[in-house]
């Protein structure tokens, strides 16, 4: 976790800060070549190794969020959620008919460990919420509607980042958000949803599974592809918005050259939601 500080004195060699850039573009597609080919497996496959990876990445968020919000990414408080996660996750997974009285015996839990450490009660809720909630999406689509769809929403999610990223270094242009996340422009936010709404539709052309009813008409696919695109962007900026109140950079640094794992999969935050939602639609018919 990087915290915001202010520079002074001499300004920066350019040659250096391009070169600086360079670097830190060459490590996050090493990072992306490294790990694309593995979630794209898991995701697939789903089972097991995908359950493990959701709970990781859930414990990993909710690590991160105490270190931004508490400043104590391990703690007691952490331990708590982290217990009262899996259990959720897991009595999710095996469809327990108790699941709402776990989810309401562990919101009382997480509070009264909050109230007794002196933490941040309401925050604590929201990061406990920001990381489960999207986990559980993930975990209900994977059972009930395939990898295929889960794969499609995060090709959205990817190509959205990579494109708003190199459209918004190469176009410039007004800032979307400066207040919030002084990088992003408007340019950018344009360039990568047109690059969610071509790979989104080209995904789903190319699939010819019978059962991937989401996939079958083109113009509701492209429709969908950009307006979950935009919506990812939504949560981009509430990760931000949540970094920018506790004077945080990075929420971490786990991934080489991509900061932590909020800062990755902050787009889900909504999407995975609204997915399911979406989902439960179109198969219902």
């Amino acid at each position: 976790m990087n915290t915001v500080k202010g520079t002074g004195g001499m300004a920066p060699d350019p040659e250096s800060v391009i070169q600086k850039r360079k670097n830190k573009l060459f490590t996050r597609v090493i990072s992306a070549v490294v790990m694309l080919p593995i979630a794209v497996y898991v995701i697939l496959n789903g089972g097991l190794p995908f359950f493990l990876l959701v709970t990781l990445l859930t414990i990993l968020v909710l690590s991160e969020w105490n270190g931004i919000v508490e400043k104590k990414p391990l703690s007691i408080l952490f331990v708590v959620e982290g217990f009262c996660a899996i259990l959720l996750l897991l009595a999710l997974n095996w469809g327990s008919p108790f699941l709402i009285y776990s989810f309401i015996c562990s919101i009382v839990s997480i509070v009264t460990v909050a109230y007794l450490v002196k933490a941040k009660i309401l925050w604590t809720v929201i990061g406990f919420l920001y990381a489960l909630l999207p986990s559980a999406a993930f975990l209900m689509i994977n059972e009930n509607y395939g990898g295929l769809v889960i794969l499609w929403m995060m090709i959205l999610i990817w190509s959205m980042d990579t494109g708003a990223y190199f459209v918004g270094k190469n176009i410039g242009g007004p800032k979307m958000s400066p207040k919030i996340s002084p990088n992003k422009t408007w340019s950018g936010l344009i360039g990568g949803t047109i690059t969610a709404m071509i790979f989104g539709s080209l995904f789903g052309y190319y699939i010819k599974d019978a059962d991937a009813a989401l996939f079958n008409n083109a113009t509701i696919l492209l429709i969908l592809s950009g307006l979950l695109a935009l919506l990812s962007q939504v949560g981009d900026l509430a990760e931000s918005a949540v970094k920018r109140t506790f004077n945080v950079k990075d929420s971490g640094a786990i991934i080489p050259g991509h900061g932590g794992v909020m800062d990755r999969i902050d787009g889900v935050l909504f999407v995975a939601p609204t997915v399911l939602a979406i989902s439960y639609v179109i198969y219902a018919r």
